[in-house]
């Protein structure tokens, strides 16, 4: 675990997951219920990051029944206090900030009663509350917060979470238009990023400082800024992706055994039927030669003519598979062969229903390995379903689904019609203004500039 943690914190997801795993391995059948929880909660906030929500809820649950076992409550409730933390970093993910600010109260609720006397987790701790309160618009609360985690790391060496609060500082102020308090906290947070190995810090800062230069019209420090930010969200983008591929190599091994084994299983039950009849046609014969009068010989011979007649008759009847009924099959091109099953498609389009009712699509590191795992698939049979269902291509599925949240956002939440296009290009996951502007307009139309200015006009 020292191993996985030390990895992690240089940014080796892949090897950090692959140690991590192992120590799983080792405490799984033991009696060691702390460092199964310990384990869990490493390798639930590691699948967190890179986005596969359900991995990691199945590891949330195993830290859970792992500290159910545990006997100290000292122990019981520290455990409990990083795992309601872990929940809150879930529901910040999907945006649901309220609900991870409750989260984040009861840990640090079950932090008190444990007497933890780690200050780096209540820090922690006032570091998410601040980023809800200033997600939700709450710039006063926001800077309370982060100001708190600000005295309890201040005396401390430079770290990644000292550079999270500084950060968030800077945004409070770039948001209430204070650009120079912004620009004192800011340095602070880029010079503690530069010096660190957490390429997901980099990426926050790096966003901030975007913006900031955004706002000040500092369009050279803005372009230099955007270089580093694409630069690292290409190493974060290898990093996940060798390690999703990893994830997938061993799927499609599980796919190709279990279609030979299915395959097995179908030649087995042929033999089965074929040498049934065989059995069949020999009784039948051997019958046939005990009855030496013609009455009862004639009389088999109409009940064997009559049952084989019988048995063409269903075999003449159509099959199922040869004349699909239109509700039972979802296929979009009937001329070409289908590349899965039926069923398999359909599991797929639930998958991607599912998707799309979350804002995942807003990540900027969104990509079609990412979803594929997502879907619990290959990007083979991903980009066969976007393509023939959704009618597009990968790109595209996810830009019409940023533009129509943006659209949303804009239509029922205020707020976001005073957002700068840059900051709203940001919001939907989009790397720059203009490829956001160029989905925009592909969508629905018309420049986001016009659209705001029509949806303004229409509600004078």
């Amino acid at each position: 675990m020292l191993s996985a943690t030390l990895l992690q914190q240089s940014g080796e997801v892949k090897k950090s997951i692959e140690y991590a795993l192992k120590a799983e391995d080792i405490v799984v059948t033991s009696e060691e219920h702390l460092w199964q929880a310990k384990v869990y909660g490493f390798l639930s906030s590691q699948y967190r990051n890179l986005g596969l929500f359900d991995q990691s809820k199945k590891y949330v649950e195993k830290a859970e029944k792992a500290i159910g076992k545990l006997d100290n409550q000292q122990v019981i409730n520290n455990m409990k206090g990083l795992l309601m933390q872990e929940k809150a970093y879930h529901e910040i993910e999907f945006k649901k900030y309220s609900k991870a600010i409750d989260l984040i109260k009861k840990s640090q609720n079950y932090f008190d009663l444990a007497n933890n006397k780690e200050f780096f987790l209540t820090a922690t701790n006032l570091q998410l509350e601040g980023q809800c309160y200033f997600k939700l618009g709450n710039y006063e609360k926001a800077t309370v917060l982060y100001d708190k985690a600000k005295v309890i790391l201040d005396p401390m060496p430079d770290n990644f979470l000292k550079g999270l609060v500084y950060n968030g500082i800077a945004q409070v102020y770039i948001a209430t238009q204070n650009f120079e308090k912004a620009k004192q906290y800011l340095k602070t947070a880029e010079e503690i990023s530069e010096k660190s190995n957490y390429l997901h810090l980099k990426k926050e800062i790096y966003t901030t400082s975007q913006q900031y230069y955004l706002e000040t019209k500092n369009i050279k420090k803005f372009e230099e800024v955007t270089h580093k930010k694409d630069s690292t969200l290409e190493k974060i983008d290898r990093k996940t992706t060798s390690f999703i591929n990893k994830e997938f190599s061993e799927l499609e091994k599980k796919n190709r055994a279990s279609e030979k084994n299915a395959v097995k299983k179908n030649y087995y039950l042929v033999g089965i039927a074929a040498l049934f009849g065989i059995v069949l046609i020999f009784l039948a014969l051997r019958r046939k030669r005990q009855h030496v009068k013609l009455k009862l010989a004639n009389e088999q011979l109409v009940e064997m003519q009559r049952r084989h007649s019988e048995l063409e008759i269903q075999n003449q009847k159509p099959k199922e598979s040869d004349h699909p009924e239109p509700t039972k099959t979802i296929s979009v091109d009937s001329e070409q062969p289908p590349m899965m099953t039926a069923a398999t498609e359909q599991k797929l389009l639930a998958k991607l229903e599912k998707f799309e009712k979350t804002t995942l699509y807003t990540r900027n590191s969104i990509s079609l390995p990412f979803l594929a795992s997502y879907c619990e698939t290959n990007t083979k049979y991903l980009s066969y379903v976007i393509n023939h269902f959704k009618r597009k291509d990968f790109n595209n599925y996810i830009n019409e689904l940023r533009i129509n949240f943006i659209l949303e956002k804009l239509q029922t939440e205020p707020k976001y019609q005073k957002y700068k296009i840059a900051s709203l290009a940001e919001e939907a996951g989009f790397s720059s203004q203009s490829k956001f502007a160029g989905a925009f307009k592909k969508v629905t139309h018309i420049s986001p500039s016009q659209y705001l200015h029509n949806l303004r006009e229409s509600q004078l």
